[in-house]
């Protein structure tokens, strides 16, 4: 019976939120994740700090980040795991800040062109820049809700554009490594 207790604690222990807290994002994505969906070979990756998210009193969401180079279309893929659990209203809330913030709103101002679509429980989008842009970057998102998770894609290329379901397969692939 105590082999079955402990076998017990160690599986509990090892799919809690504490233990997602002590993964990287960057063990979201593999190399060969993201190769096959951009069609190119991955440099560094960077784990990133970001603050914690308030989200009510006494409460934040932990968040971690991590920034891939990909030197082959002179780009990146970022990132970002909002550490679960979060609610459905959370979730709701990244995919609102995915679609309006400043970076995206400066880009919409700019010109660029911009195709979204909504799927269930995330939203993908490529932002376009317009012929006349010098030095234009590509920008292709997608956030969404997995096990309790909130999870953001980008890639940004000034060569390379990702379809909106490249995009998406960038984060289901991401999602399929979430505990």
């Amino acid at each position: 019976m105590l082999p079955l207790s402990l076998a017990l604690i160690l599986a509990a222990a090892m799919t809690s939120p504490a233990a997602a807290e002590e993964q990287s994002a960057c063990s979201l994505l593999t190399s060969g994740d993201v190769e096959n969906v951009i069609d190119g070979k991955l440099g560094v990756t960077q784990p990133l700090k970001f603050d914690d998210v308030p989200a009510g009193p006494n409460r934040v969401i932990k968040t971690l980040g991590c920034l891939l180079s990909v030197p082959t279309h002179t780009g990146q893929v970022s990132i970002g795991w909002y550490v679960g659990p979060i609610t459905d209203q959370e979730i709701d809330q990244l995919l609102k800040m995915s679609k309006d913030n400043v970076g995206v709103n400066n880009l919409k101002k700019a010109n660029y062109k911009e195709v979204v679509k909504d799927f269930p429980h995330a939203s993908c989008s490529t932002l376009s820049p317009p012929a006349s842009a010098k030095d234009g970057m590509y920008l292709s998102t997608c956030a969404g809700g997995v096990k309790g998770h909130g999870l953001s894609i980008q890639f940004m290329s000034p060569t390379k554009a990702l379809t909106i379901d490249q995009a998406k397969a960038l984060l289901d692939k991401a999602a399929a490594h979430v505990p």
